[in-house]
């Protein structure tokens, strides 16, 4: 059981090694999730103050 739990192990580095973004890219994907926070946050107020204006 034990040599099964290390190769789980093994296998979740290699997809996460697969997976990393290159340092130039970083930047562009910080301020594409910042707006996209931004327009989230909005979303919200928005539905919540249209819940409170309804009662």
């Amino acid at each position: 059981m034990r040599k099964q739990m290390t190769r789980q192990q093994d296998l979740f580095e290699e997809v996460v090694r697969g997976t990393l973004v290159s340092e130039e890219m970083q930047p562009e994907l910080v301020t594409r999730l910042a707006l996209l926070m931004f327009a989230l946050i909005d979303a919200i107020e928005t539905e919540v103050h249209d819940e409170q204006d309804r009662h």
